[in-house]
């Protein structure tokens, strides 16, 4: 008997191992659908929208850009909240948080007849945005352990490719005057994807949060927790000049080739979903190449793609410039698959969250710098192409910092 009963347990201690295996990447698919919503759908889907919304309301670059900027400065706010609120509610809690308040501002921007409508919508979406990121890696890598954390961030990124993708379609679809309609199908599936969330999530939501009051030195968990990780100055500052490339690049990747390269809309939309295709590969490539080969060396290859794209798209050569879209949009994920498992390497899950606000409010501050400086560049230029000489700038700058980060892998 006592030998049956353990070739008993032994037989079902891989069913049990299956079934955690099975809820951890329900988790992962959670969080990637989250992220979908939050940030390809929520800040990114202006970029594309961009000269659409602009000439819609009888808008300048400056002020269209300053749109951009406003939704990107509320991401940066975003994260500073949840810097403070998330050892209190818990990464599922304040992740539930934010897709609502991402759903809520897609269907106002449905809706947006004017500037003071569409402002504070677009602004109320990068605030509520920044609660999904920080927190959807988090539990992700926690739940798929160590030796996957890479790849189930990369699937998170794919998640927001898949978005962009889909926003793509939309604005071909709906055509120039159908900006609203393409974030009135957005609020849809947010509404699909918050009722997943409470359902997918619900054993994490209900699990009552445990914060971390005091790091390794016996003080209080704050954002500070990000220098527990070795090398973490360098990895945040290429990390904001990560983010003020992405958000140039993306924000004006239309508008160059439209007004500039002589693309017609349908043609520079086209583009603009090959960047999108890009990023659904880039983070399943690049978290498992920084499994492999290390974080730095992985990072540095993603500024290198970023800075060969930023040379490449603005000339309009068929079809450089759509390799070149598509090369971006893998870097697009892969430097914050990256940067993510990096972060995920060195600190603690219960401190997670705290040090990932402070990485994602350098990310947040380069984000605000790209659209307004983009808008008031081409204004005094006449051109789109001057921005994405900004562009190249921060690739090659970022990449020195990605060589000179620790070697430790995860």
């Amino acid at each position: 008997m006592p030998g049956s009963l353990t070739a008993v347990e032994g037989a079902a201690r891989p069913g049990r191992e299956s079934n955690r295996g099975r809820r951890a990447w329900l988790v992962v698919l959670v969080t990637s659908a989250a992220a979908c919503v939050s940030q390809a759908f929520g800040r990114f889907t202006y970029s594309l929208l961009f000269t659409d919304v602009r000439d819609d309301l009888g808008l300048s670059n400056t002020v269209a850009g300053a749109i951009g900027s406003s939704n990107l400065g509320a991401y940066l706010v975003g994260s500073l909240a949840v810097g403070l609120i998330v050892g209190r509610l818990g990464l599922a809690r304040t992740l539930a948080v934010g897709i609502c308040g991402s759903t809520l501002s897609l269907a106002v921007l449905s809706w947006g007849t004017s500037l003071p409508v569409v402002f504070p919508a677009a602004t109320t979406a990068g605030f509520f945005g920044a609660f999904v990121w920080i927190t959807g890696p988090g539990l992700a890598t926690a739940a798929v352990g160590p030796a996957r954390r890479g790849a189930a961030v990369g699937m998170i990124g794919a998640g927001i490719g898949v978005g962009i993708v889909i926003a793509s379609l939309l604005a071909s679809a709906t055509g120039v005057d159908g900006w609203r309609h393409v974030y009135r199908v957005e609020a849809f599936v947010g509404a699909a994807v918050t009722v997943g969330v409470l359902v997918g999530l619900r054993p994490e939501l209900q699990r009552r949060p445990v914060p971390a009051t005091s790091g390794p030195d016996g003080r209080r968990v704050g954002l500070r927790a990000i220098t527990e990780m070795p090398g973490w100055a360098g990895l945040l500052t290429a990390y904001g000049l990560f983010a003020w490339a992405l958000t140039s690049f993306v924000t004006f990747t239309v508008a160059v080739l439209d007004e500039d390269a002589g693309w017609s809309r349908g043609q520079a939309a086209t583009a603009f979903t090959a960047l999108g295709v890009g990023t659904v590969a880039g983070g399943p490539v690049f978290g498992p190449m920084s499994d492999r080969f290390g974080r730095g060396r992985a990072l540095a290859v993603a500024f290198a793609v970023i800075v060969a794209a930023a040379v490449v798209l603005p000339a309009g050569l068929r079809p450089w410039s759509l390799v070149a879209a598509f090369a971006f949009g893998m870097a697009f994920t892969g430097v914050p698959t990256t940067v993510t498992a990096r972060v995920s390497d060195a600190i603690p899950p219960d401190r997670f969250g705290a040090a990932y606000s402070a990485a994602t409010l350098a990310f947040g501050a380069g984000l605000l710098i790209g659209p307004q400086l983009g808008g008031v560049l081409a204004d005094r230029t006449g051109s789109f192409r001057p921005v994405f000489g900004v562009v190249v700038a921060c690739g090659v700058v970022g990449g020195a910092l990605a060589l000179r980060q620790p070697a430790d892998r995860a």
